[in-house]
């Protein structure tokens, strides 16, 4: 059984969780390899886009060593793009509308089934794949079995990845436009949808795009080798963070995405007692609103993440929208409790005053009250250990796609 995981990028919290479900194939004995169009990161068996096509010589300027390898596979030079059709040049979403996150399209200039890789994969696992995947020219040509993980809200619809804040009415006829395509291009495919909590479950359900395919909804895991508890004075000494205050750690890739809810905390915690506690942020911080706030930057290692984590007393998720949030159960696997929104991942995830507390809403003062409450709640770490090891262990997450791979092919 050989796997290909399709995935655009090798960093990100979506090509995170497809390097661990990689990892935790390979570690099992099943051929997995991912294929990257952007490859910055030395993961084992993780491929750079490239093709064979005929028409392609490598650069002359390329060594004789490098000719070789490349021909026999061992390296990979991706050929230059085709040209795309005028009417489908990849636009600037910023540039239709500011406000929105993010908006990616169904098509791109690549043609995945010309890669040997493709070819030789029995089973084809799509994660986030946007401006690598071409939906329409990939599904007409494709023969095998497709899983297709969802690590947000993209394939529901017509390019957005999320629903609050975006503004719809801007991107009508792109909206419009993709998802005809995307209607056409799967129609009577042979695909799984993989939502990754009930929230994105419910979602893909009630899309007239996919709606009708199967589906299989699969938690993200953790690997408790990497993200497991340490002692506190140690970690707080680690990041030279106070060791008498109560700290609230808060991290994303970007701390200045609007549903990361960071503006959102720091209106929440000006209800609290500052006396009493440290805010501790890890990502791209650029502006705490003048907030005693302790920031240590992006924090890359997953080793080092998990001292971070462990330094806390508590991890607080503001997002407004989350698909899953894959820190919540990193922080939890190291001991630490979360106070979080009710999103769509930590409604899963979160057990009120057994390992953390769900905001009754989406407003700063929810969240304060979620905060307080946590603030005045004894955690048995035991517990809270032994409920996220069930629940969310990556072993077991990787057994459940096995099992889903092999009902695929029959």
């Amino acid at each position: 059984m050989k796997i290909l995981h399709i995935n655009t990028y090798d960093f990100g919290g979506a090509a995170t969780a497809c390097r661990r479900i990689h990892l935790g194939l390979l570690e099992k004995g099943v051929d997995s390899k991912m294929l990257l169009l952007h490859k910055s990161k030395n993961i084992p068996q993780s491929f750079k886009f490239y093709t064979n096509q005929p028409a392609y010589k490598p650069p002359v300027k390329l060594n004789l060593i490098k000719r070789v390898l490349n021909k026999i596979g061992r390296i990979v030079v991706p050929p230059p793009p085709p040209p795309i059709p005028k009417e489908k040049r990849i636009k600037d979403f910023s540039k239709i509308d500011p406000r929105a996150e993010y908006f990616t399209f169904p098509y791109s200039p690549y043609d995945i089934t010309l890669c040997p890789l493709y070819q030789e994969a029995d089973i084809i696992q799509i994660n986030w794949a946007s401006g690598f995947l071409n939906e329409e020219s990939f599904f007409t040509k494709n023969t095998k079995p497709v899983i297709w993980r969802m690590p947000d809200l993209y394939p529901c619809g017509g390019g957005n990845h999320y629903e609050k804040g975006f503004p719809f009415e801007s991107f009508k006829e792109e909206i419009d436009f993709n998802l005809a395509l995307r209607k056409k291009s799967l129609s009577g495919k042979n695909i799984v949808f993989v939502p990754i909590s009930n929230w994105v479950k419910q979602k893909a359900e009630d899309s007239n795009v996919i709606g009708e395919f199967p589906k299989k909804m699969i938690h993200n895991g953790v690997d408790f080798n990497v993200f497991k508890p340490h002692n506190r004075g140690f970690a707080r000494q680690v990041f030279n963070l106070p060791e008498n205050k109560i700290i609230l750690l808060f991290g994303s890739d970007t701390l200045t995405n609007k549903r990361k809810g960071f503006e959102i905390l720091l209106e929440a915690l000006k209800g609290i007692d500052q006396d009493k506690i440290q805010l501790v942020a890890f990502g791209q911080l650029t502006s705490t609103q003048n907030f005693n706030c302790i920031s240590v930057g992006e924090v890359k290692d997953e080793l080092l993440l998990s001292i971070l984590y462990a330094s806390a007393d508590y991890f607080v998720m503001p997002s407004v929208e989350e698909a899953f949030g894959q820190v919540t159960i990193e922080a939890l696997a190291s001991g630490t409790p979360v106070i979080s929104f009710p999103n769509g991942g930590s409604v899963d995830i979160i057990k009120n005053g057994l390992n953390g507390f769900l905001a009754k809403g989406f407003a700063a003062n929810d969240l304060k009250d979620a905060i307080n409450e946590g603030l005045n709640t004894n955690f048995n770490k035991d517990k809270l250990l032994e409920d996220v090891h069930q629940r969310f262990n990556i072993v077991d997450k990787v057994d459940e796609y096995i099992n889903l791979y092999k009902s695929a092919l029959q």
